[in-house]
């Protein structure tokens, strides 16, 4: 049986441990009685009476609602009279499931933290129906020395003129992990950039703190100030955030992408899912053990 998440007062943790529970149950499904009855043996966290998991419960499948509104077609679960059913194979959700599982249960590993700056690429070119590209380092589709990868840059998006080197300072990224664009049909100068960061530990609030200022980065590495609008500061992270603090931490953050946002955006689109559907399936194995 899953355990439960570390914080049974978490909904949103509990919302995922509900989905992961479905996935690995033999009938695909999971219901409030699966959940209730995992709260009660615990029996910690102040949940220890019937009222306290019936408010818990409530919060779960509210939170729930949410994510089905939020991810649309990309959400890979259906649920009624309090049971939660997968849809049809988890496979077929491939970036939401990614996004479940990197969030849950977490990794120390480069390649998730990859895999994840390529799914937000997938998401913010869907949401601006245009084009993306990882800048973060290792780089994949740009050089890597930082001078020649800021140069390409500058030609994909048609302004900036490329590097200005800073002799004193040392970069691999300077923090900026992807760019988006929406080319008009002439390609020419003033369009809509957006500058972005990923985040997918469980220790991504820590992160905006530090987050781009995309004209600093702009003016600090590029030759000639921007012809378009200042690039537009973006966030992304595999998590699901309660609705609540959604205000605060979107102040900071700019354009926020949470799971459901990532998945909306990147559902369907093309890409080779092999890799993430491979690194999904491993952590559900090594969930079931």
């Amino acid at each position: 049986m899953l355990p439960l998440p570390d914080d049974p007062n978490d909904p949103l943790r509990l919302a995922d441990w509900l989905e992961l529970y479905a996935i690995l149950s033999p009938d695909d499904n999971a219901s409030r009685g699966d959940l209730d009855g995992a709260l009660r043996r615990e029996a910690h966290y102040g949940l220890d009476d019937d009222e306290a998991i019936e408010r818990k419960g409530l919060e779960v499948f509210f939170e729930l609602e949410q994510r089905v509104n939020a991810a649309g077609e990309a959400y890979p679960f259906a649920f009624r009279y309090g049971v939660v059913q997968l849809k049809s194979s988890w496979q077929d959700f491939p970036a939401y499931m990614f996004c479940l599982c990197l969030s849950y249960f977490g990794s120390q590993e480069l390649q998730p933290r990859k895999l994840f700056e390529r799914v937000s690429c997938l998401a913010a070119e869907g949401y601006l129906q245009g084009n993306a590209i990882g800048f973060g380092f290792p780089r994949r589709g740009l050089p890597a020395s930082f001078g020649d990868a800021i140069t390409a840059l500058c030609e994909l998006i048609g302004e900036g003129e490329g590097y200005n080197d800073e002799p004193l300072l040392n970069r691999k990224d300077d923090k900026l992990d992807l760019v988006a664009w929406k080319d008009f049909a002439d390609k020419r100068p003033s369009k809509v950039l957006i500058f972005g960061q990923c985040a997918s530990g469980w220790r991504w609030q820590d992160k905006l703190g530090e987050l781009v200022d995309p004209r600093g980065f702009w003016d600090k590495w590029m030759q000639s100030p921007p012809i378009s609008p200042t690039p537009i500061r973006s966030f992304f992270v595999p998590h699901r955030i309660e609705r609540l603090r959604w205000r605060y931490f979107a102040i900071t953050a700019g354009l926020f992408f949470d799971r459901c946002r990532i998945a909306y955006w990147a559902h369907k689109r093309k890409m080779d899912y092999v890799p993430y559907i491979e690194w999904v399936h491993k952590s559900l194995e090594q969930a079931a053990s």
